[in-house]
């Protein structure tokens, strides 16, 4: 498949990650984690990072065997041209699963709060075809846009969570275990896929200008969003405390009551402008990945031309369920709780299998870990 003469560095890449991982408080996360636990939702950000980060070590410490070959190339490799393909093919129908329905779930959000009166299908349609406009553009365009949409993503989350914490009760963390130790243990393992997106970037390996940029954005990223999913996930539950359970989209309802003084009463403007800007980026990334994915399995040199049909493709996908009921509480329970565990076993075998192989004692002689 023909990739982009340029390449991501570091800041490209954790700007990237960021926008895809760091800015999901923003959407329907913080409600769920709350539905699980309660109280300690806010826990389970950083007690699945703490799990996921096993797997995540294993993955990239196994894609630093091989240099600039993405992750579909290693399994096959690791698993066999049969069996490999057959995980790979897995993976894209789960990767394919996940962006039609977050894309549904944030034309959901466009609707509600700010374009009412427009039919879902039109949002739909707009946010999916500039996705595919910008997937085009390639890899090194869309970290080079992650990379001047971020500060300001990050800095209007922030801010938001500052004025919130204003108006916030801290006894809204109480009690502090939420409905017991060993059932955030059990609400941790369907919570993995917070961090899914860690797994799906080693599909980028050959698009950076050293495995190590890779390796190293990908632990910097990983403690950035950590911490800034679990810090906005506790100030939600200090600000709405039980009625959390009830609102859909905590962030988008806490910016509406939002003022800077008499001179800006209604901020929410600018925060969804900026919002919504770094909702391009991630589903642009998202949709690049996948078209990548979908190159590699079934042989095709150019994605350029994949891109529309994938858009089209997801579209419609997204377009099933027939409310916002459907995709938050009935359809994407069932498809989180499959990508958190089967990601995580993918790559503790993928890991295995490289050991048991002797690759990383190769590996070893060569010098190239």
């Amino acid at each position: 498949m023909s990739q982009q003469s340029g390449k991501l560095g570091i800041r490209e890449y954790v700007s990237i990650a960021i926008l895809m991982v760091g800015m999901k408080p923003t959407g329907d996360l913080p409600t769920a984690l709350f539905n699980m636990v309660q109280s300690a939702g806010w826990m389970i950000p950083i007690i699945a990072a703490g799990i996921f980060i096993i797997p995540l070590f294993l993955l990239v410490k196994t894609m630093m065997l091989y240099q600039n070959q993405n992750l579909f190339s290693v399994i096959q490799k690791l698993l066999g041209k049969y069996i490999g393909s057959i995980v790979c093919l897995f993976i894209f129908i789960l990767s394919s699963s996940i962006i039609s329905i977050d894309s549904r779930t944030y034309t959901n959000i466009i609707r509600t709060f700010y374009f009412t009166t427009t039919p879902n299908l039109i949002i739909y349609s707009i946010l999916m075809l500039v996705c595919a406009y910008g997937a085009k553009k390639g890899i090194q365009h869309i970290g080079s846009a992650a990379y001047l949409v971020v500060f300001y993503a990050v800095l209007s989350l922030i801010i938001a969570l500052i004025l919130s914490f204003q108006d916030s009760n801290i006894q809204g963390i109480f009690p502090f275990w939420g409905p017991g130790k060993l059932e955030i243990l059990k609400s941790t393992s369907k919570s993995l896929y917070i961090f899914l997106d860690f797994f799906l970037f080693a599909m980028l390996i050959p698009n950076f200008q050293s495995t190590k940029d890779f390796r190293k954005g990908t632990w910097v990223a990983y403690i950035c969003v950590c911490i800034q999913i679990s810090a906005a996930v506790l100030v939600f539950i200090s600000l709405f405390d039980t009625s959390l359970g009830g609102i859909g989209y905590p962030f988008h309802t806490e910016i509406r009551y939002i003022s800077l003084g008499s001179y800006l009463p209604n901020v929410e403007i600018i925060f969804f402008v900026i919002w919504i800007m770094g909702a391009f980026i991630r589903f642009t990334a998202f949709l690049y990945i996948n078209a990548q994915m979908f190159c590699h399995i079934f042989k095709i040199k150019d994605y350029e031309y994949l891109i529309p049909a994938l858009t089209m493709l997801y579209l419609l996908m997204g377009s099933i369920p027939e409310t916002p009921l459907d995709v938050g509480l009935v359809i994407k329970p069932i498809i989180t709780n499959v990508v958190g565990p089967s990601f995580t076993l993918i790559s503790i075998i993928l890991w295995l299998t490289a050991w048991l192989k002797g690759e990383f004692k190769h590996a070893n002689k060569k010098d190239i870990v």
